[in-house]
């Protein structure tokens, strides 16, 4: 008994084959060739599942979170932009703490900063005698706020090596966990702005002590 190649059963069972090679192919099923059979039952529910994926439509949550993930693992090699150095605005080390405050385990420290027309706002909870710390923020265009900075980068570095990275949410806001060390600094590149803002962090995470970057002189 002659047999028909998989192509022919693939055109077949996808209602592709020729008038002529139909009869003939129903017909050696007809005659009970358990091989052509099978191979012919493995490509209609092949055929089935395939179409069944094509109607499929992906949520665009699961879209943007794949994109999300892309972009935390990309390599941050050289940071091309030119860069822009974000001065210190606002410290609350440098603000006297509330009455109660100073008991408390937990050490908060907010601070802002201001990089040519953009804003990044930093906070960090960190519990006492901890090394981790949560950094939390959020970039702003302070000259148009209706503009938000979001799907953007955010990386934390010391030196030339990436220690934490993730990406603003829709509002421009992001959240990092960390160990803390003295030398780490956030870069967020804004590539529709041709720029990569720079937040130097010395002392940031230093309870007592005013963040690294030089306040403005007013």
């Amino acid at each position: 008994m002659n047999h028909f190649e998989v192509e022919q059963w693939l055109d077949f069972v996808r209602g592709l084959a020729g008038a002529t090679d139909g009869m003939a192919m129903e017909h050696h099923l007809a005659q009970g060739c358990k091989k052509c059979s099978a191979l012919a039952g493995r490509l209609r529910r092949f055929v089935t599942a395939s179409a069944a994926d094509a109607r499929y439509q992906i949520p665009e949550w699961a879209v943007q979170s794949a994109c999300d993930i892309f972009e935390q693992q990309r390599p941050a090699k050289g940071l091309p932009l030119p860069r822009l150095v974000a001065k210190l605005v606002f410290d609350s080390f440098g603000e006297p703490a509330l009455a109660g405050v100073r008991s408390q385990g937990e050490i908060t420290h907010q601070a802002m900063y201001e990089a040519g027309d953009y804003c990044v706002d930093l906070r960090m909870e960190r519990e006492r005698r901890a090394d981790a710390v949560v950094l939390a923020g959020q970039i702003t265009n302070r000259t148009q706020p209706e503009q938000r900075v979001s799907r953007v980068p955010v990386i934390l570095m010391s030196g030339k090596e990436v220690m934490a990275r993730t990406v603003s949410n829709g509002s421009g806001e992001f959240q990092i966990e960390c160990q803390a060390k003295k030398s780490l600094r956030l870069c967020v590149p804004l590539r529709q702005a041709g720029k990569r803002i720079e937040v130097p962090l010395k002392n940031f995470f230093d309870p007592g002590k005013k963040s690294g970057a030089r306040q403005p002189t007013k």
